[in-house]
């Protein structure tokens, strides 16, 4: 039987995905809603809406732009909520329910299968397997080559990238949050292109665009002439919700 999950895209790298009576909600980062509803359908999440379900925020690293303090403060008045936090994160209350997460470890949280990698900037990438289902956030883990840049600082980058995704590719992945940053410009598809062709992955989400939704383009553009094992889902709004079935 096919499992039904739903995606919402939050904005930058922020993503929530929804499965039985459980939430996951990667690098959430913006907490004011893009319309006037205050839901996951305008990028927002409040946690009276899901007060019965299961909900599990994952944090990559400590830039300001893949997390919100807030969450700190809903783990305290909501006892259903559960941080999942990279180990480069500090300045926050120890808590029960709040859960430390070093590069290249296993855990096991409430049956969620969680296993790190080694971000080529900051903090962890995360592979979470749960309700069989397999999901990647790579956070910050990519292949950065900047224009500018000296190649030595480009070629590591390249290699420290590339033997991240050699250790994922033993994993058959459902679905990945992947980075496809647009400031890269004529570079900004190589993380995506490599994941693409190494790793087995049925569903794969560009992010850290934050509001250059022009990536898009590049993207499709992409899809359409290379024959792609992978479907690749294209962005155009905050809240935009997909409905996947595996």
């Amino acid at each position: 039987m096919k499992k039904k999950v739903d995606v919402w895209y939050l904005y930058h790298s922020g993503f929530a995905v929804k499965m039985n009576n459980k939430l996951l909600i990667f690098d959430y980062f913006v907490n004011q809603a893009a319309n006037n509803e205050t839901v996951l359908y305008n990028g927002k999440f409040s946690p009276e809406c899901f007060k019965d379900t299961d909900v599990y925020f994952f944090v990559s690293h400590r830039h300001y732009d893949h997390y919100n303090p807030i969450i700190f403060r809903w783990v305290e008045q909501n006892p259903n909520i559960r941080l999942i936090i990279s180990s480069d994160i500090a300045d926050y209350t120890p808590h029960p329910n709040i859960h430390r997460a070093e590069p290249e470890n296993e855990y096991v949280i409430d049956g969620l299968y969680i296993e790190t990698f080694t971000s080529t900037d900051e903090g962890t990438a995360f592979l979470v397997k749960t309700d069989g289902v397999c999901l990647f956030h790579a956070g910050d883990l990519h292949w950065w080559h900047w224009e500018g840049e000296p190649d030595s600082f480009n070629r590591q980058m390249e290699k420290q990238f590339k033997e991240q995704i050699r250790k994922l590719a033993r994993h058959k992945i459902d679905i990945a949050f992947i980075v496809a940053d647009p400031r890269q410009e004529n570079f900004s598809l190589l993380g995506l292109e490599w994941f693409v062709n190494e790793v087995d992955c049925a569903h794969i989400f560009p992010m850290h665009f934050s509001d250059d939704y022009s990536i898009m383009d590049r993207i499709r553009k992409f899809m359409e002439t290379n024959r792609l094992k992978s479907e690749i889902h294209l962005i155009n709004r905050r809240g935009q919700c997909f409905n996947i079935e595996i």
